[in-house]
């Protein structure tokens, strides 16, 4: 019987490009999970002996990362999410599992424009975020 696997995070890094590796400086802090939703485009394929029925190709792929959490406005990492946001730039989001794992297994890296942002005010005083990162190309393990 199959075993189910832990959705580990190690920390979630924000960096204005691909070359830049995750550390300290590039941590997003204030985020407990980042869902990442891909979806696949279709056309129809319809041929003349499918009997009326319907068939779908899939064509192309995206995703889409949605965060909320706690909001840091003087943190570097929220400063360069927010800035993405406003400009339209491509930024980079990597998800580590493992820091110390072996080339391949740290995480996966998401190119991303950043398409909503959101601030708010809960009744404990703490500013909070919501955004949406949508997808700007395959995402790619490091």
């Amino acid at each position: 019987m199959a075993e189910t696997t832990a959705a580990y995070i190690d920390s979630l890094h924000l960096t204005a490009t691909a070359a830049t590796a995750p550390a300290e400086a590039n941590r997003l802090d204030g985020f407990s999970e980042a869902p990442v939703s891909m979806t696949s485009d279709t056309v129809e394929g319809n041929y003349l002996g499918g009997g009326g029925w319907k068939r779908s190709i899939p064509t192309l792929k995206g995703f889409e990362i949605s965060l909320s959490g706690h909001y840091f406005p003087a943190d570097v990492s929220h400063q360069l999410l927010k800035s993405l946001f406003l400009s339209g730039a491509t930024g980079y989001f990597s998800i580590v599992k493992d820091i110390a794992g072996a080339p391949g297994a740290v995480g996966v890296r998401y190119p991303i424009k950043v398409s909503s942002w959101e601030e708010g005010r809960t009744a404990a005083d703490v500013l909070t975020i919501a955004t949406t990162l949508v997808g700007q190309g395959a995402p790619v393990e490091f």
